[in-house]
């Protein structure tokens, strides 16, 4: 018995006449026809009343439909499990609630695993574990830790908030330090796409006048022709390299410092074992 057999069944019954079955499934009808007769006799049982103008099912043919749905449907769920197990083989997709962090493991993990694609995004941070169990992502990297026992974790490091402070400002003077109360009642220039970093920002500063930009171009141009506040940290200057033109000012308070996570699920542990052990 063939699986074919049992799609052929299921369309006859569905388009109610071999003819019509038949030209849905690309096959002549004497072929469908020969291809019924021998399903009926490797099962040892008939499944069909033959009419004038259509074909009905009778008792054995109604058990046997309900069976082969079922089967067809579990085929097509095996086939989409193991399409997703190869999947995620191949692919190690990996979710941040921050950028800085992808621009280290991601190389990283490439020279680890070089037949493997990687991919990533930034997340919010409430996002990432839902994300890790439902198996969207294979490693996330969060601020928080992990208080689960199906969950592996790795320190991924830690990343400080600095002020850039143009050489004409008034902050300029204070090379030391600042805090969050300091900066807020400045208009500041903001990166639209630095995860957590923007939410402690306006969570620290609720009153500070934002200026958003969405294009990392036109944030960079800003920042170098005017006089406005903007925000990096020392891997995002190490990145895309510190602006003459500006201070880098450290900010005290201590929300200005995240420690990053690096979370894999227990049951993918093997596959990314490599990694857990080398990136400490």
């Amino acid at each position: 018995m063939e699986l074919s057999q049992l799609e052929q069944f299921v369309t006859i019954v569905k388009c109610g006449t071999l003819s019509k079955a038949a030209e849905e499934l690309f096959i002549s009808q004497p072929a469908l026809s020969r291809s019924m007769q021998k399903f009926e006799q490797e099962l040892g049982v008939e499944l069909f009343s033959h009419g004038k103008n259509k074909i009905e099912l009778n008792e054995n043919g109604k058990f046997a439909l309900s069976l082969c749905e079922d089967i067809l449907k579990s085929t097509k769920s095996f086939a989409e499990q193991v399409r997703g197990f190869d999947r995620v083989n191949r692919t190690v997709a990996v979710a941040s609630c921050a950028p800085a962090p992808l621009w280290e493991i991601l190389p990283f993990l490439s020279s680890l695993y070089p037949e493997k694609r990687l991919t990533s995004e930034v997340v919010d941070n409430d996002k990432l574990f839902d994300g890790l169990k439902a198996g969207t992502y294979q490693l996330i990297i969060s601020t928080e830790k992990a208080d689960d026992p199906d969950i592996v974790s790795v320190l991924a490091g830690r990343e400080s908030l600095l002020l850039n402070v143009p050489k004409i400002h008034p902050l300029a003077k204070s090379k030391n330090g600042v805090r969050f109360s300091e900066i807020e009642k400045y208009s500041v220039l903001l990166y639209a796409r630095i995860g957590v970093w923007e939410n402690i920002i306006r969570e620290q500063m609720p009153a500070v006048h934002v200026i958003l930009q969405e294009n990392r171009d036109s944030f960079e141009a800003l920042k170098r022709e005017s006089a406005l506040l903007s925000f990096s940290t020392e891997l995002s200057a190490r990145h895309y390299g510190s602006d003459e033109n500006a201070i880098q000012i450290p900010i005290l308070d201590e929300a200005a410092t995240l420690t990053f996570y690096c979370h894999i699920l227990k049951k993918n542990k093997a596959a990314l074992q490599e990694f857990i052990e080398k990136y400490q």
